[in-house]
């Protein structure tokens, strides 16, 4: 009897003490694995609407207020970016004084599940008078990406400010 209680205690606390030793194992001087106790975050791809459209234009339009260049590329259509490198477009439009300013979308519309038209007006910060345009925001890859308008790509590929 004696060694079948042995062998059923050596069943039992084998497998502990080998738990422990892995437990132990994923902490990293004392500490545990900071990742391990993270949660799992899905990505999910942005709503196909024209309110999430609109959002998309506000935010590059609240980068060039704000002279954030890279932060309004990195928001550009696949197709936009191919117009021009984002280095040369904030070297560029760091040059050209009318592009900070007040922003307002005027109207958005929808022209298909993956395509908007954005009506917009522009106050430059040096007071030179209201302008108006017109973009196209693009659902591309689960986002909402910006098109600029034709003249002003077109200013880009030619190293000018628009």
């Amino acid at each position: 009897m004696t060694r079948t209680f042995r062998g059923l205690a050596l069943a039992i606390a084998v497998p502990l003490v080998l738990g422990a030793a892995v437990a132990c194992s994923d902490k990293q001087d004392g500490k545990a694995d900071p990742a391990s106790d993270r949660p799992t975050v899905e990505v999910t791809a942005q709503p196909q609407d024209a309110q999430s459209a609109q959002v998309t234009a506000e935010q590059v339009f609240d980068n060039l207020s704000d002279g954030d260049w890279a932060g309004a590329y990195d928001l550009w259509t696949d197709s936009a970016k191919s117009a021009i490198g984002k280095d040369a477009y904030i070297d560029l439009v760091a040059t050209c004084t009318g592009q900070q300013g007040e922003y307002q979308v005027t109207g958005v519309t929808p022209v298909d599940d993956s395509t908007a038209t954005i009506k917009w007006t522009h106050s430059p910060a040096a007071g030179t008078g209201q302008t108006t345009g017109q973009s196209t925001v693009r659902y591309q890859n689960g986002l909402w990406r910006f098109e600029p308008d034709a003249a002003a790509l077109a200013a880009y590929k030619q190293s000018k400010c628009p």
